[in-house]
């Protein structure tokens, strides 16, 4: 049957609508998968669950009243320190003696550049980084990034786990702890699980506190919006899984 003029305006119409309706909705979905759902520690049940707080920072951060953060119960604070064999975070230095000054745990951690020398990068971040008696073990940052692109194919998949192994076992020759392991979902499922079974596991997701399947797993990042007074923008946060008395296992005797 032929639809009169009206008809056909009709029916464009509601085609033009269905469109417009569908890539409104495909539109909210997007946004909502990648966009964090928590920005504070008053998240309930996880406020009550995790007592342990903690942040981690960079030279990327703004102004940090350390004194204010640690009247807002945060126990710990990972700093970056170095990446590659060669880059120094500007600031860390500053901020290992005043976030010590504030009576907060301070760790240090390494950006971990893929495939590069694991034991170049281990003197580097030994040489450049304060690790004392009483400070948490260190930690080993593994991530896509500009400079860190995905192994997809198998040399350089070969090349970055022997590199990063090379580059965890100096460390741990030296401190005598596995260091820590930070990674998102994805680089844990493509480069960890299978090659890093005893390594404590700094698990950073935006959605959904970390399962069963990271059964290493001792502090969860869920945010890199947080907001905390004391702090000009945005700071990640994090939980430590266990008690306060467990969080002792994580310092280097």
């Amino acid at each position: 049957m032929k639809l009169s003029k009206k008809g056909q305006r009709i029916v464009l119409l509601l085609a033009i609508s269905f469109v417009v309706v569908s890539a409104i909705g495909i539109y909210r979905f997007i946004n909502y998968s990648t966009k964090e759902l928590f920005h504070s520690f008053d998240n309930p049940p996880f406020s009550q669950k995790y007592p342990v707080r903690g942040v981690d920072v960079s030279h990327h951060n703004s102004y940090i009243n350390w004194n204010q953060l640690r009247k807002e119960n945060i126990t710990f604070v990972y700093l970056k320190s170095t990446e590659g064999s060669n880059h120094q975070d500007r600031d860390y230095k500053k901020n290992y003696k005043v976030a010590k000054n504030a009576g907060l745990r301070v760790g240090t951690y390494h950006f971990y550049t893929f495939g590069r020398d694991g034991k170049k990068q281990a003197q580097h971040f030994i040489r450049n980084s304060t690790v004392k008696s009483g400070d948490m073990i260190p930690a080993i940052d593994v991530e896509h990034s500009p400079v860190n692109r995905p192994c997809n194919d198998k040399e350089s998949y070969g090349k970055m786990i022997k590199e990063l192994k090379n580059l965890e076992q100096a460390l741990f020759k030296k401190f005598g702890k596995r260091p820590v392991i930070y990674t998102n979902k994805e680089c844990y499922r493509m480069y960890i699980k299978d090659n890093f079974p005893d390594n404590p596991l700094w698990i950073c997701d935006l959605h959904n506190e970390p399962g069963n399947d990271y059964k290493n797993w001792v502090i969860w990042q869920f945010s890199h919006t947080g907001k905390i007074t004391g702090v000009v923008n945005d700071i990640d946060l994090n939980y430590y899984r266990n008690s306060f008395d467990e969080f002792k296992k994580l310092l280097l005797p």
